[in-house]
Parts: structure tokens; sequence; C-alpha cells
């Protein structure tokens, strides 16, 4: 799997197709909630016009038969769809043409930005044509520093492609129309607070939990002077102990949308460096040779279901082990790996892959479903 190579052009040798995977569209979401309104109306209907005790025996086959159904539904819409991409010259032609045709001319990159987590998970191609727009993601793809990302970053895509069959399509581009840049300076690679880590995870929710504390404070001052005994005690309370539990709110969903780095690794040839990414401080650096490495697996419950996160501890000298992870189920170690400590900071898939093989584990990592 490529991680992102310099692009350098050149222009279409002729036509060439690609395979895409594309996403659950409106219609699937809109079905969805059909079906999701069709199963309300139903019981209603049926507890109006049949009998208590019928009802009670046709509800359980009832809900056996509509779950089962909404399930495969749900199993095979998120699946999602495989779309053609046919390069045509200057153009690309979706699905045959029932999508539309799109030519080169106009096209930029960007990031492709995992909003819940403030990492990027690949690149995108942004083409447009008759009055619609197409986005193409590279999932896993990290851009070289060849490429120039003059489009905004975005947290969807219509249809995706694997690293190294987007480069391949980059290649078809015209250089014209997307300007490569000269490649200078070393690998950066920002590190974002963990989701999964019980200290970052308290921290975002401590504004709530302080909000609540204080409320249960708050009441109890006021029932100890008997404020609440009067209707307009209660009438003064009540708005105020409002007033404090949004703002927990409110300061609870600001903090878990602030997602600036933690720390930022750089890497040349002669050394890695970590740095604070608000002051640029150099905190430890080595050479890469010198730092050692352990690779683990942190299990996470939720809502009943395991999930298992493949980890990697960065042995910096002169620096406590940094311990990161990427959220994506499909990447794991193909050998036998312990469980290790939380991590405190996540990476994109591209970031991942390339600080793996950087470090020399990528005989062990294991992508599935790719």
């Amino acid at each position: 799997m490529n991680p992102g190579a310099a692009w350098h052009g050149g222009g279409s040798a002729g036509p060439r197709r690609f395979e895409a995977a594309g996403k659950p569209g409106r219609a699937f979401w809109i079905g969805a909630m059909g079906l999701g309104a069709a199963l309300l109306v139903g019981l209603g209907v049926l507890s109006m016009v049949l009998p208590k005790q019928v009802m009670n025996a046709v509800m359980p086959v009832f809900m056996i038969v509509f779950l089962g159904g909404y399930l495969v539904f749900f199993v095979f819409g998120l699946r999602g769809k495989k779309v053609l991409l046919d390069v045509h010259g200057d153009r690309v032609v979706l699905d045959e043409g029932r999508g539309g045709e799109f030519p080169f001319s106009g096209a930029a990159l960007s990031l492709w930005h995992m909003a819940s987590v403030g990492v990027d998970m690949g690149t995108v191609l942004h083409l447009s044509g008759g009055g619609r727009r197409l986005l193409i993601g590279g999932r896993d793809h990290r851009p070289g520093a060849g490429l120039t990302m003059s489009a905004p970053p975005v947290d969807s895509v219509d249809v995706f492609l694997p690293a190294d069959a987007f480069d391949a399509l980059l290649a078809c581009v015209s250089s014209a129309t997307v300007a490569p840049r000269a490649a200078s300076g070393p690998w950066r690679c920002a590190l974002l607070p963990s989701t999964i880590s019980p200290r970052n995870l308290l921290a975002t929710m401590a504004p709530w939990l302080g909000s609540v504390v204080l409320t249960g404070v708050v009441s109890m001052a006021l029932a100890a002077l008997g404020g609440l005994d009067s209707g307009l005690g209660r009438m003064i309370a009540l708005p105020l102990l409002g007033v404090i539990l949004v703002a927990g709110l409110v300061l609870t969903v600001t903090r878990s949308m602030r997602k600036g780095p933690a720390l930022e690794i750089e890497v040349d040839p002669r050394e890695l460096r970590l740095r604070d990414p608000g002051t640029g401080r150099v905190l430890a650096a080595a050479p890469p040779s010198a730092i050692a490495t352990a690779r683990g697996v942190y299990r996470v419950y939720s809502r009943g279901a395991v999930f298992d996160y493949a980890t990697l501890a960065l042995r910096i000298p002169g620096h406590e082990d940094v311990i990161l992870y990427v959220q994506d189920t499909r990447f794991g170690w193909g050998d036998a790996v312990q469980r290790g400590s939380a991590p405190a900071y996540v990476v994109g898939p591209p970031d991942w892959i390339t600080l793996v093989e950087m470090f020399g584990a990528r005989p062990f990592l294991v992508v599935r479903g790719s």
C-alpha cells in the first residue's frame, strides 16, 4: 500500500478504468428513515384494528420479521456499491456515463478529514462538470511533498479508491491541471489527543461533570437556606440551575470540537524530533535508529461491542514513551502482541502506515478489508 508519492503528471496515454467503492447515498438514508416510519405506522395500525389477544400474538412475529429485514437492508446498504471510473482523455466518465462526465480542467486536491477524530484519512481529487461536483477519495493515501492542496479539506467523498489506484488516477490528470510543487523540508506528523484514552475523555468531559457537581452544591445550599420552600424561590432557582447545566454542556461540546495537535513528529534523514506544536520547542531528538518501538493492542468496550486498536509506542531517548494508535479497526498486527496501555495520541491511516514503515514494522501490519 502506497502511503503517497510525489506526483509527476504526464497525462493519460489512453482509456483506463478504475473500480471505486461508493458510499451509501441519499436514497439509502431516505429509505432507512422510511422503513423506520413504516414500523411505527404499522404498529399503530395493527394496535387499532386487531384485538388485544391477537396483537399480543402477532407482535413478536411482526418485530422479528421487520427487524430482520431492516438489518439485512442496512448490512447490504452500508457495504456500498462498486462504481466505475473511466478515464477518457481529459475527463472522467462516472459509471459508464450514468453518473455524468467530469473534465480534469479546474481539478484540485485536498485532504480527506476524519472530522470526528480530527485526523486525515486520505487525499481527495475535486472534479466538476455539468453543474455537479465529484469528490474522489484516496483512502490511506498520504500526499507527497510535491502535491499542492489547493482545495479546503472535506470530511466526506462520493467514491473512493485504495491508495495505489488513487496514485494511478492522479497520473492520468494533466500536469497543467493539478500543479505540482517542489518537494522540500522534513516529513511531519501531527499527534492529536487520543479519543479513547480515559484521561483525555475525562478532561473533555470535565466541564459537564463540573456543572453537574455545581448544580448539586447550589441545590443543597438553596435548600438549606430555605430558598426552595416558596414558589418564587423555585422560579428563581430552576433557571439558575438550568443555566449552569447548559453552560457545562456548551463548554464540553466546544472542547470536544477543538482538535488541535498535542505533539508533532518531525523527521529528516539525520534525526527524529518531537516538537511542541504551540511553541515549536524541540522536546526530544534522536536518530531514528536510536528509537526503540513496541507494538501492542488496546481494547475498547463500547455499547456491548469490542474494538481492538493497534498501538505503537515510540521510546525516544530523553522523553516518556509516546504511545499512539490509529482509530481504524482495519489495521492490526499479524502476530501475537500484548495488550498495551491506553494510547495518548491518535494519527490518521496515512500517517500510521508511514510511521509503521519508518520503524520497520510493515511486515507485521495487517490491513483487513482492503
